[in-house]
């Protein structure tokens, strides 16, 4: 294995963001030390797991079985149905003792799976019947995340499908006719589609009017964003989080703990750690893009790096509330066992990639 200084900063920046998660979690808790010693061990061995198992199996042999992985899938999600956990009015986790897994959450995986195997079996050209084929997969296993019901997942789960088509090179006119349908689309959609919890969340995002308790979490989050100011409250003076002001705060609504207490400095400091994830992965993936014939590995690895850059900006301006909320976990701080496994698979991929990890 070589390292260069990119590697160096990549794993210095996806570090320091896993202690600064864990921080976050274990000041929600505030069980003990012991708790956020626990939680950083238990999401470093996860991605070391992980990314260990990647590098050791022949990633061409994991592509093969993409279309039995995103089957698979299905198959849990339409057992949550029946053997499912219940929480807070939906089914959406199986709970096998010591692990609730959300199976939803890795659809963003499997489809990507069951994409490159058949991509890669035309070598990656797109025509007008793979392009309809691949879209019409992703919306049918879509809905049976939409019915359970969780439509922020279903919703992001197609955009991620979109943008790794477009990643692979779909036409963009195909972008342009799906927004346009949408737009077009979107009353029928919303009058028929949307259940009165989801549409409430919608008109509370575009007026200030609405039911104080649709507009609460919202509320009290923007609240607690504004309240770290500069240099924030402090580590443990979360005063949101002491008095239970803010739900939902070890899940969606974490950031704003985290903004509230390391103020506006601990937030640039989040942006410029994942920039740095961000950009110096893409580089790599790109010198290794000219290196190799075989492609899969780089839309794989391309496609999850956007997943978890896209996943920090969509939360964040969630709980900003600058979008509505679609209860997308932020990667490494939502505590969450589906989310941490998730999460820790997608770097698994992108770091067995031969420009991370080198014979």
């Amino acid at each position: 294995m070589s390292w260069d200084i990119r590697s160096f900063f990549i794993f210095c920046s996806l570090t320091a963001i896993l202690i600064l998660g864990s921080l976050t979690i274990f000041s929600v808790t505030s069980i003990d030390i012991s708790y956020f010693l626990r939680f950083l061990l238990i999401s470093i061995f996860s991605i070391l797991i992980v990314t260990g198992v990647f590098y050791t199996v022949n990633l061409n042999r994991i592509l093969s079985f993409g279309w039995v992985v995103l089957v698979l899938n299905i198959l849990l999600i339409l057992s949550v149905e029946l053997f499912g956990k219940e929480i807070n009015g939906s089914k959406r986790w199986l709970d096998f003792g010591f692990l609730s897994l959300q199976p939803s959450e890795f659809m963003k995986i499997s489809f990507a799976l069951f994409a490159i195997q058949y991509l890669r079996y035309f070598n990656f050209k797109f025509n007008f019947q793979r392009s309809i084929f691949l879209l019409a997969i992703l919306f049918i296993t879509s809905v049976p995340i939409i019915i359970q019901p969780d439509l922020g997942t279903g919703l992001i789960y197609i955009i991620f499908g979109i943008m790794l088509l477009f990643i692979c090179g779909m036409d963009r006119k195909y972008f342009l006719a799906l927004t346009g349908s949408g737009v077009v689309l979107s009353p029928v959609i919303y009058s028929f589609g949307f259940t009165d919890y989801q549409k409430g969340r919608i008109q509370s995002w575009f007026s200030s009017e609405g039911n104080i308790s649709e507009r609460w979490n919202i509320l009290q989050s923007e609240i607690s964003i504004g309240s770290g100011e500069l240099f924030g409250e402090g580590f443990l003076k979360s005063k949101q989080n002491q008095f239970n002001f803010l739900p939902e705060a070890d899940t969606d609504f974490i950031f704003s703990i985290y903004a509230e207490q390391f103020g506006f400095v601990g937030v640039l400091l989040i942006f410029v750690l994942i920039a740095i994830f961000i950009i110096l992965s893409i580089i790599v993936l790109l010198q290794e893009q000219s290196l190799s014939e075989d492609l899969s590995t780089y839309y794989l690895g391309a496609y999850f790096i956007f997943v978890i850059g896209f996943s920090f900006l969509i939360n964040i301006l969630m709980v900003s509330g600058m979008i509505p909320v679609v209860g997308l976990p932020l990667p490494f701080f939502t505590k969450g066992g589906s989310s941490l496994l998730c999460f820790s698979i997608m770097l698994g991929f992108i770091f067995s990639s031969r420009g991370f990890l080198r014979s």
